[in-house]
């Protein structure tokens, strides 16, 4: 699930997230193998989407193509950003998050710290 947004919003963004470029209404419904939705439901919560700002649209001919304004990685960076910024301790709430972390996942974090420059740009 993915915080503010319905299960068909989500689905909806699932959908845009997998897909290689902008689609069209019904692109995103051939997308929703899980739902059976009509085509002005969809048309509605991609509209819907769009002023949330989670959306853009494009017309091309008589058709509107959909795509996300930002990736899914980027999404899940601001859910992690901010709910670091809204804990009363940050390094509590690092440290139990790193806790629950696969050891694959901690071997990944560890190399990318590595590659950050310190405090002196080194």
């Amino acid at each position: 699930m993915i915080a503010g947004l319905g299960p068909l919003e989500a689905a909806v963004m699932e959908v845009l997230w997998r897909a290689p470029g902008p689609l069209p209404v019904r692109g995103v419904l051939e997308g929703l193998t899980d739902h059976e939705v009509a085509y002005t439901t969809a048309s509605t919560v991609l509209e819907n989407l769009r002023r949330k700002g989670w959306v853009d649209r494009e017309r091309t001919g008589r058709l509107w193509f959909y795509r996300p304004r930002r990736d899914r990685s980027t999404h899940a960076a601001e859910v992690m950003h901010e709910a670091l910024a809204g804990s009363r301790d940050s390094e509590a709430t690092l440290l139990r998050f790193v806790d629950a972390m696969r050891p694959e996942e901690v071997r990944a974090l560890r190399a990318l710290l590595a590659d950050l420059p310190d405090e002196e740009g080194r």
